[in-house]
This record gives structure tokens, sequence and C-alpha cells, in this order.
């Protein structure tokens, strides 16, 4: 594991100018913005090895955490590992404390030294959810002499990405004597893969080329390829659904009605891979929000001594509007925040916790759009994230006016620019693109309903809600260092 932000952080000084004397006569300091070097330019040895330890790491968590459920699994285990303890549960929670929901949600919370007498906590949240298909819970059928299975999707993605491609299934069964059957088909080497087909270019014309991209991969033909081996005689009818169920009996024990009780979900197979001749990027799925996930808890565990209680929270759902039990909209915020402040000694009462909530600083750690050199035109450069430049610090989101946005306050966003500058954080400024092309939001509107201090920051990614995602090793580091500045000195 890498050393904490304190020991492998980089010194800024010949990466900015220092503050000028205040002399009114003296000429004002040069906008550096378009001369400042990435953090790739600044790191020493140590540092270079410090930032190539923390990604392995992580395209190793990226590799075997490709659902909500296997990140929140992955995460309470390395919790456990670290002290923590359940606070549903009666007695202390010395070093720090743990509350889930359905599999799906995780809070984590570390004590800090001065409570006060109005308590209040510094807060990070992600989202452990991706783009995906699911399987419909009626999903088995045969066309054409082949056995398929229906999909749905999940989240916004580009349809036309996810076929012809590898995938595997992930998920688990649930039967009604209680039992949990766990699904895993796909991702270890020798396995069959599944996939979705696409037509040759020789004859798409009618059916893609001549429409709009929009209508030329309907969401019903996403169907899975998944047998092509028919079952019994040939006399019987639906021989390959046969084939189908069949192997659902032999290889898990299920029936087609046990599907209907499931969560399968459909994920690019394959690990996490190094990208580029100077393996300097990361690739995989799912890295909208896994990175924030990692590095989050990376520094929440790592933090020595905060002054003030932390939270971590990881959600569920944000890609389909933070809707659902396990979504931000729901009230866990305040059930943690609760059980948070009865291990610290105080009497969580509703007027108490909502108080402390409203007076918590805290971070939506959420990725940016990096501005690709294929699609310039999308991105106001002023404003935009590169890649090896640190976590985005992102005021506003929203779109078309700033509709559906969360918006720091400014003297939020100054104390936290303090924070990441006095500590040595390389970070930029960015926004999701150009007015009227698009837009997007983030958790961090549904915490803004607490009253607290909020803004979004994260690791700048390409390809975002691509089966292939790509970050830089440089921001993963940096994005971690930055959250372990603001849960130690905020």
């Amino acid at each position: 594991m890498s050393s904490s932000f304190k020991e492998d952080s980089i010194s800024l000084a010949s990466n900015k100018e220092k503050p000028k004397s205040a002399n009114p006569s003296a000429a004002p300091p040069e906008d550096d913005s378009e001369t400042r070097l990435s953090i790739w330019e600044k790191l020493t040895p140590t540092q270079f090895e410090a930032v190539e330890s923390l990604a392995q790491d992580y395209r190793h968590f990226l590799t075997k955490a490709k659902t909500e459920r296997a990140v929140v699994a992955q995460l309470l285990a390395w919790a456990q590992a670290a002290g923590f303890e359940d606070l549903a549960q009666a007695g202390p929670a010395r070093q720090g404390g743990y509350l889930t929901h359905h599999g799906k949600l995780l809070g984590l919370f570390k004590p800090g030294k001065a409570q006060g007498a109005k308590p209040s906590f510094n807060l990070v949240v992600a989202h452990a959810d991706s783009p995906r298909l699911d399987l419909k819970p009626r999903c088995l059928y045969e066309e054409s002499d082949l056995g398929l299975l229906k999909s749905n999707l999940y989240g916004g993605l580009k349809k036309f990405q996810w076929l012809a491609r590898p995938l595997a299934l992930w998920g688990f069964v649930a039967l009604k004597d209680g039992r949990q059957i766990d699904v895993r088909f796909g991702e270890e080497p020798g396995d069959p893969v599944l996939t979705i087909t696409d037509i040759l270019p020789h004859l798409d014309s009618k059916v893609q080329r001549d429409k709009k991209l929009i209508d030329a991969f309907p969401a019903e033909k996403l169907n899975v390829l998944a047998v092509s081996k028919p079952e019994g005689s040939i006399k019987d009818k639906n021989r390959l659904k046969k084939a189908l169920k069949d192997i659902l009996l032999k290889r898990w024990g299920l029936t087609e009605d046990d599907l209907i009780s499931s969560e399968l979900e459909l994920v690019p197979a394959g690990p996490a891979r190094e990208v580029g001749l100077d393996a300097s990027l990361i690739g995989g799925y799912g890295q909208d929000d896994r990175v924030s996930v990692f590095v989050g808890v990376k520094a929440l565990l790592e933090a020595q001594n905060p002054e003030k209680p932390l939270l971590l929270i990881i959600f569920d759902r944000e890609e389909i509007g933070s809707y659902g039990a396990t979504g931000a909209e729901s009230n866990f915020v305040t059930r943690l925040a609760a059980a948070a402040l009865n291990k610290s000694g105080f009497e969580a009462d509703w007027l108490t916790v909502t108080e402390a909530l409203a007076a918590s600083q805290a971070i939506s750690a959420d990725v940016e759009a990096a501005l690709d050199p294929t699609f310039k035109d999308v991105h106001d450069e002023l404003n935009c994230a590169r890649l090896g430049f640190g976590p985005c610090l992102v005021r506003y989101t929203g779109g078309a006016g700033k509709y559906g946005a969360s918006e720091a306050r400014a003297e939020y966003m100054a104390h936290v620019r303090g924070i990441f500058d006095s500590n040595d954080i390389i970070w930029q400024s960015s926004l999701l693109g150009k007015q009227e092309y698009g837009g997007g939001g983030t958790v961090a509107l549904s915490l803004a309903f607490h009253g607290l201090s909020v803004v979004d920051c994260g690791a700048p990614i390409l390809s975002m809600h691509s089966p292939f995602e790509i970050s830089s090793k440089a921001d993963i580091w940096m994005t971690r260092n930055a959250l372990g500045a603001f849960y130690t000195k905020a």
C-alpha cells in the first residue's frame, strides 16, 4: 500500500509562482495557466513509485469489482480488516464503523479528535454503479436456431459500443427458500464469454447506416448470444431455449422462474489494463465512478488523527437519477450521521443530526470529462479538464442554463482551493462542456438538500460511460492525496 498524502505529496514551488508582494506599483503576476506543468513533470523517483504502486492496486480493484455489490463487498472487507465495526451493533467503534443497506450502499465513519459542542463532519460521497446491461426477469428465448437472452439498459450508455465485444455475466439469484446463488461467468482465464452480435457492413445500409445513431441500435435488439447447440429430440419444440434452461439447471441449479428474482448484469469481460506505449494510463470498465470510490476509501483509511469525524458514503443508482432505497435520494445520509453521532457520545435526535449535517463540509467525488483531442469542439478549452493535471474542482454541473445543477458557494470554493494549495495538491478547475451541448449531474444535488457545503471533485476521464474508460495514473494518485487533505485539513 502506498504512503499517505503527507509523505508523498508534490511541491508546487516551481509549478506556480509564489504570491507577489502587495506592492501597488508592482506588475501583476503572469497567468501561468497556459504553461503549467503536468503531475508527471513534477514527480520525484519516490513519488513515481508511489503512483505506480497505487495504480496497480487500483487496476486489481477495478478488475475484481465490476458491480455495485462487488464494490461494497470489497470495501467492507477492507474496513473490517482496518478494525471498523458495525455501527448498527452496540458498543464503541474506536477505529471506525460501517453501515450497509441492501448490500449496495455503504457508509464509513472515522472518529475525530475534537467533537465540539456542535458536531459536524468532513464528508466524501461517491457512487459504485456504472452504465451496463441488465438481464430482464423473463430473458430466455430462441430465434433463428440460436438461444438468446433479453437485456435492459441501465444508465446513459452508447448502445453501439456494447455490440461485438466479449461480455461477462455478474450477479446473483435469490431463491424462495432464502438461498442466494452467485453467478459469475466469462471472467476466468479459459472461460467462454457472451456477446451481442452486430450486422456486417455489406448489409447495414437500411438498418443502420442510413438512420440516426439513436435509432440505428434499438434497445430491444441488444440481445445476448448464449447458445447454439440444440437439446432434445429433433421433433421437440424450442430446443435452443431448452438448452438454455438445461445449462441454468446444471451449472447453477436454477429454473427459468428463478430468474425473476435475480440481479444479473452484463459487463465487459476481461481485466483492466495499462494503456499507452508508456503505460501511463489505466483502461477499464466502470471508472465512473469507481476511481473515486477507490481513492475515497484509501484516503479515509489512511487518515491519521483527523480533527473532525469523517464520513464516506458509496451510493448506488447515481447513473439513473439516484432514486430508490440505495440512492442518494434515500435517507441514508441522515441514518449514517445519526449512527456516527451516537458513537461519538451525542444524542442523535432530529435537531442534532440535521444541524450537524448542515454544518458539515462535503466533496461529491465524481469523475469529470477530460479534453479529447479528437472531439475538442464540445469543450470550452478555458474550462475543461486535462489528463495528468490532477483532480478537477467543478463548481457547478447541470445543463441548459444550469438546470439540475448543484452549485458551490464562492466562499466554499475558496476554502477548498486553500486546502489543496496549502497541501501541495496539483488540481484544475473545469466544467463538463460547452453550453447547449448537453449536460449532467452528480449526487451533489442530493447532498445539498441537507444544507451542507458541497463541491464536485474527481479525476478526469476519457471515453466516459464507454465499456473502456481511460484515466491517468498520476490523476488517480493526486486525487487520493486531495481527498486525504480534505479529510484531515478541512
